[in-house]
């Protein structure tokens, strides 16, 4: 039987009654988690706020009854110590991964409650490494020493920040922390993640670092030959910038993947080589906040982080071989399909038609289409803009003109794809559950992929959102 430890935090609060609700919490938690990680149980997630928790309560209702929800993930400021403040890379305003710092974090402690009093579990959701000016101390770079938050937004790319770097000593010995302290204080079933990645490569100078001291030390470190893989990258981006028609025209009649494509300008196996290193950065940090969140509960709660879905993982620093090694507990697969993977599609070809005097949009499209095997989706293969559903090159984008393209055969199409590459990847060694985007997505379309998920094994799903299967103001 666990011995029960009752904390600091429970001595200071309000009196003999708080400490035999915070025993008689701790007695409980040796029963946790119900849901997550447990073989043969199906998770079906929802992306909660805490006002949704502690003032909702016919919505959850629903949400359990009606969609069959048991884990909430939920994203409140927490209460920090002082010393981790003082640690704190990104100074007074933002703290790094948690998602903020509050004074009083009684509706956590709440929420935590709440959930559990229900049956289900309860997710603590940190945030990553995509920031603005706070992050620029600890910024990731170029091998040219210019830092990601200023470089160049990229036409047709949906997403831009800057990135903080994953190697930096403060960096390393930070997060463990304050992970740990999370999993530790609140009582969570696991710790759960977004943005702990590089940016989409649509943002294509992003792959460029992080090249910054600390990842040369690093790169030492792990016994990589960093001079080989910037003479690699550097050479890569000269041929880029200088590549010939007659080179892309035969990369549109041919199957290259956009890894092929990449090793083939480079020099030598020194581009791949940067890919995976960078990428053992980030999967050797997810692996340390992991130990430490199962170290500070004596292993009861784990660490789990979303990803991007295979085709594009492995060019945001997430190496899949290192999540089946303890970098993360469960496959947690994101379907933003405009940002996380089609505007990929589209600032390639665009910079491909930049780079090449004349290249035709349609082969720029079928050069990049092929690179990320999507070739067979079904996308707009004509114009550049209309793959984002914009009526004009220069046209705003818009979620709704997107999801007109794309509902509900693209949707389905792409995201098939990749779930089914993922399971094969995978071969049912951890939980897979991708997010259903229940508001963009018609009932429809939901309830299609949420079938794929069934038929390919995954362990279940979670919803970002419910407006298109739940009428709040009818519940």
């Amino acid at each position: 039987m666990r011995k029960m430890q009752i904390s600091r935090r429970a001595f200071l609060a309000l009196g003999t009654g708080a400490v035999m609700a915070g025993m008689a919490s701790t007695a409980r938690a040796a029963d946790r988690p119900r849901v997550t990680g447990i073989p043969g149980k199906k998770l079906i997630g929802y992306y909660a706020t805490l006002d949704e928790i502690l003032k909702e309560p016919k919505f959850i209702d629903a949400l359990q009854k009606r969609l069959g929800v048991n884990v909430l993930l939920c994203s409140p400021p927490i209460k920090l110590p002082p010393y981790l403040l003082a640690k704190n890379p990104l100074g007074p305003k933002r703290t790094l991964c948690a998602r903020a710092h509050t004074d009083d974090d009684s509706g956590v402690f709440k929420a935590v409650e709440e959930t559990h009093r229900r049956g289900m579990d309860f997710w603590l959701y940190y945030t990553g490494h995509h920031y603005d000016e706070e992050c620029r101390p600890i910024c990731a770079e170029t091998f040219e020493g210019v830092k990601f938050l200023d470089l160049p937004r990229i036409r047709y790319s949906r997403e831009w920040a800057g990135t903080a770097c994953f190697s930096r000593p403060i960096v390393k010995e930070f997060e463990p922390e304050v992970f740990a302290y999370g999993a530790k204080t609140y009582g969570p079933d696991s710790l759960y993640v977004s943005h702990y990645r590089y940016i989409n490569p649509s943002l294509w100078h992003n792959l460029f670092g992080c090249a910054c001291p600390s990842c040369e030390e690093e790169a030492a470190k792990l016994g990589y030959n960093f001079p080989a893989m910037k003479r690699a990258m550097t050479g890569l981006r000269r041929r880029l910038e200088h590549l010939d028609r007659r080179t892309v025209e035969q990369a549109a009649k041919s199957r290259l993947t956009f890894g092929d494509f990449l090793t083939l300008l480079g020099d030598n196996d020194g581009v791949m080589e940067w890919i995976v290193f960078r990428a053992k950065l980030v999967g050797n940090q997810f692996k340390r906040i992991n130990a430490a969140a199962r170290t500070a509960t004596n292993g009861r709660c784990g660490f789990i982080t979303d990803t991007h879905n295979p085709t594009l993982s492995i060019y945001v620093g997430h190496n899949f071989a290192d999540f089946l090694e303890g970098a993360s507990d469960a496959f947690h697969p994101l379907s933003w399909c405009d940002s996380q993977h089609v505007s990929a599609v589209a600032a390639w070809a665009d910079q491909l038609c930049a780079w090449v005097p004349g290249l035709e949009e349609s082969t720029a499209l079928t050069v990049v289409t092929r690179f990320f095997g999507w070739d067979e989706i079904g996308l707009p293969a004509d114009r550049i803009h209309k793959v984002l559903g914009l009526s004009s090159p220069d046209a705003s984008f818009t979620p709704e003109g997107f999801y007109r393209l794309f509902n509900p055969d693209l949707t389905i199409r792409l995201l098939t794809h990749e779930w089914t590459r993922l399971a094969a990847i995978n071969n049912g060694k951890l939980p897979v559950h991708p997010v259903i985007k229940g508001d963009v997505w018609p009932e429809k379309v939901c309830r299609e992929l949420m079938g794929r998920c069934e038929d390919l094994g995954f362990t279940g799903y979670v919803f970002q959102r419910t407006d298109n299967l739940i009428d709040k103001s009818k519940v």
